[in-house]
């Protein structure tokens, strides 16, 4: 092997690295420069309570929804795994999971034929789980829902009451 190989050996991943480098740096550049860019960090519990007014879904807070719980006029619908669920939830809750509607017919017929409003919700803000089962709901002809945002975990650190198996 000629000593000349052995240069271009070296020297080939070191311009790759640079490329990657100048590439990375011009398009972070570039992100910041645009009008839509996109955020480096963003606030993922804000983000889906802004799709959820977006898509029309009435999004309340852990005070009202404590209140609501209160009255017992409404039908609270966790939207958590099943072993969440089971570990302690809103007293009265029933459980129903976006992703396993097909599953869950009994339940789904049950939380569609009932009289009462419903209120879903999921693990915390963070959580889109509790507005697309929101969504499918309103999309199936329920139009009496909220969308209790703030989630289980702070209804559970404010102390409100909890239930589990």
């Amino acid at each position: 092997m000629s000593p000349t190989s052995n240069i271009f050996r070296s020297a080939i991943p070191k311009q790759v690295l640079l490329i990657i480098l100048a590439s990375g740096l011009l398009a972070g550049v570039a992100n910041l420069a645009h009008p839509r860019r996109i955020p480096w960090v963003q606030d993922w519990g804000s983000y889906v309570e802004a799709k959820a007014v977006q898509a029309g879904i009435e999004v309340i807070p852990l005070g009202l929804a404590h209140s609501l719980h209160q009255a017992g006029n409404h039908l609270f619908v966790d939207t958590r795994p099943v072993k969440e669920y089971g570990k302690g939830r809103v007293p009265g809750s029933i459980s129903l999971q976006f992703d396993a509607l097909d599953n869950q017919l009994s339940t789904l017929e049950q939380v569609l034929d009932s009289n009462k409003p419903l209120v879903v919700y999921c693990r915390n803000r963070e959580c889109d789980n509790a507005l697309l089962l929101a969504i499918e709901l309103r999309d199936m002809g329920q139009s009496n829902l909220l969308y209790y945002v703030d989630g289980f975990e702070l209804w559970e650190e404010s102390e409100c009451p909890v239930e589990a198996k």
